[in-house]
């Protein structure tokens, strides 16, 4: 069956070509991005690095007045031994009084439940800041919401530095020296090299990181005790420093998991080590600020203060300030609730149609809790399934999948969306904007002015049906098939949609109805799981997603977003034996994907990806519908909270709070009493 593509061409060539084609009907052509109104608090201000964080030793160094004591009696060594010779100093921007900074607790709600200790083989703690509590890694992407655009490279962590050889080819970075577990024991390139041989590398182990997740043929070795060094295939794949940040590289402590591994343990086998280290096997050792003591089942994970966290404030103070955190462990919709009735301290809102509630009750003059409103890091689009070698198995569905790459049928689709209804049908103000897809537009990444954006303009929709050649032929306000193996039916189209998310169930009623209006029938076709389950057969017609960080960050993920994989984007996969039939701009965005991947200066990155945005906007590679801000409510016990603090950029909210800097004033600590005071993990 022959197959016509289309020919991608700039938007307002396309605009007038319709017009005149189409006869007396006029199109409404492609617009710059509607202004939306700023959101009700202040952004985070861009610093630059150093002021931020930096890595250097101090002359002196602090601690709780009560791990001193332990100290005294010889229980614990003294913070000079317990501190890497050369700490990460994280500046805390405004800091409690000298002497009166320890103490206090933070209060989580977890909806997830611990499958035990052993992250590297790629078990979960529970989610909701627990796994980020516990996993350190290679770099730190956390706190790059406050670097400029152009200054995204990733911050030190258990690597404190890294370079380049000249050929681009290697990469050797350098480990904190002389830092320690939370039980004392050294962290070193071991422990980096058991994670990368005998997880990440051994396919019987089901790591974060497969054997290719750094590119195929990825080596690494340990060149001392504090260097390893990379060796790529390809030189300079930038790309993949944000792959050795949360959650992927981050090691385990090997000197407790080896004795578990079959490669240590002629007895041990793969279950073995992966089971080796229940949620009841506690302590754990971490190299985080905190770690769990106590664990009961379905009631409480409690972490306390490690002794041993490799950070410091800019005067020297060892963190974190906060003594203890701990999750009730509940549901997700039960931590929302408990943080705004006060018994708990953090949620992060990502579903606008639960935004009424939480803002009208932190207007109440007694409200314990403040809302902190990030940037717009949740998108929700339609995908239509542009494959033509995977999922179709009839002339029918090859019709389909035609239909949908032709960019008048796209553009129908777009333009038959009424984005700022449905925004304003989910949350009323600024919260919401309408988005035309692609990346996100007030991604730092890139310049979204480029954005090419369909407006809503429903006999437009009408006229570009006629155009392709659909007719309401019996008049029940469908329109009609007529030419091919579909002569004669409606044009009815399956919408697939989680009912995991108010929002996407609300979003694809609204839509339905929008493109009913324009003589589309889309059949809901609600999923109680991930719409991954339909995702995977490619059987389906159209999809309500919702996007996060590869949309606001592309450099973390651009691998799922441009067509230069055979099982990537979601909405045009190939077969592990036939790749894509790509269309001309896709071509161009796949090639401009590569540069990305292996492109090392900020500038030249945020010039690829603000071309990107203009093609995939341009062609309409999927269609938007509306960006939502995230808000992190957080109780307001609490100070150093960086205003625009995101629920989502790089990573989730609990880390970009970068808690173990946040305080509380010493009147307000009693308001919530630790449960196990002056406790230490393994002391």
């Amino acid at each position: 069956m022959k197959r016509k593509i289309p020919v991608a061409v700039p938007a307002f060539m396309l605009a007038a070509a319709l017009s005149s084609s189409v006869g007396s009907q006029e199109l409404q052509g492609p617009t710059t991005l509607p202004q939306v109104e700023p959101l009700p608090n202040a952004k985070a201000q861009p610093i630059p690095r150093n002021e931020l964080m930096r890595v250097e030793p101090l002359d002196d160094y602090q601690e709780p007045s009560w791990i001193s004591k332990l100290v005294a009696e010889g229980s614990l060594p003294t913070i000079e031994e317990r501190l890497p010779s050369t700490p990460i100093i994280l500046e805390t921007g405004e800091a409690p009084a000298a002497g009166d900074r320890y103490g206090g607790v933070f209060r989580h709600v977890s909806g997830a439940r611990p499958q035990g200790w052993n992250w590297p083989a790629g078990q979960h703690q529970g989610y909701f800041g627990i796994n980020m509590t516990h996993q350190e890694c290679l770099v730190n992407t956390s706190a790059l919401f406050l670097m400029e655009g152009d200054d995204q490279e990733p911050l030190p962590n258990l690597a404190t530095s890294w370079e380049w050889s000249e050929d681009g080819y290697q990469l050797t970075m350098h480990l904190l020296e002389d830092a320690k577990w939370s039980d004392g024991d050294p962290f070193d390139a071991e422990d980096v090299m058991f994670f990368w041989d005998h997880n990440v590398m051994d396919g019987r182990v089901a790591s974060s990181m497969g054997p290719n997740s750094l590119g195929e043929g990825t080596t690494l070795e340990a060149l001392d005790p504090y260097t390893v060094r990379f060796t790529f295939k390809a030189a300079f794949p930038a790309a993949q420093l944000y792959n050795l940040a949360y959650p992927n590289f981050c090691p385990g402590p090997s000197h407790l998991l080896k004795e578990h591994h079959p490669a240590f343990n002629d007895e041990a086998t793969y279950d073995d080590y992966l089971n080796a280290f229940p949620p009841e096997r506690l302590p754990w050792v971490t190299m985080g600020p905190w770690a769990t003591v106590s664990y009961e089942p379905d009631q409480l994970i409690v972490a306390r203060r490690n002794p041993f966290y490799f950070k410091v404030d800019q005067d020297g103070y060892q963190l974190p300030y906060l003594e203890e955190v701990r999750w009730q462990l509940s549901s997700q919709q039960d931590r929302n609730i408990q943080t705004m009735a006060g018994n708990a301290d953090y949620t992060n809102f990502s579903d606008p149609s639960s935004y009424s509630e939480a803002i009208s009750t932190a207007r109440k003059d007694n409200a314990p809790f403040e809302l902190n409103w990030g940037s717009r890091a949740f998108d929700w689009r339609v995908d239509l399934n542009l494959s033509t070698v995977c999922g179709v198995d009839s002339d029918e569905q090859m019709a389909r999948r035609e239909l949908f790459r032709d960019f008048n049928f796209r553009r129908a689709v777009s333009q038959a969306v009424d984005r700022v209804a449905l925004g304003q049908a989910l949350v009323r103000g600024p919260f919401t904007a309408p988005t035309p897809g692609g990346f996100h537009p007030e991604s730092p990444q890139l310049d979204g002015s480029v954005s090419v954006f369909y407006p809503y303009a429903p006999d437009t929709s009408r006229a570009l049906l006629a155009e392709l050649g659909f007719e309401d032929t019996d008049g029940n306000g469908i329109v009609n098939w007529t030419s091919g193996p579909l002569t004669g039916k409606d044009l009815a189209l399956n919408l697939h949609f989680t009912t995991s998310r108010t929002t996407d169930a609300s979003l694809a009623d609204g839509v339905v109805s929008m493109l009913h209006e324009v003589g589309i029938r889309l059949v809901p076709r609600p999923l109680s799981d991930f719409v991954a389950v339909v995702r995977d057969t490619c059987d389906w017609d159209l999809v309500v997603e919702r996007g996060t960080r590869e949309y606001e960050v592309p450099i973390t993920k651009i691998t799922t977003v441009a067509p230069i994989a055979n099982n990537a984007p979601e909405w045009h996969r190939g077969t592990p034996d036939k790749p894509q039939e790509l269309m001309p701009f896709e071509e161009e965005l796949a090639s401009l994907a590569r540069q990305l991947q292996f492109e090392r200066d900020g500038a030249k990155r945020y010039a690829i990806t603000t071309e990107m945005q203009r093609i995939m906007t341009e062609n309409i590679y999927n269609v938007g519908l509306i960006t939502a801000s995230s808000a992190i409510a957080i109780n307001k016990r609490f100070n150093n909270v960086v205003p625009g603090t995101p629920g989502l950029f790089y990573q989730f909210g609990e880390l970009n709070l970068m808690r173990e800097r946040l305080w509380i004033d010493e009147a307000d600590r009693l308001a919530v009493q630790e449960l196990l005071p002056e406790t230490l993990p393994q002391y």
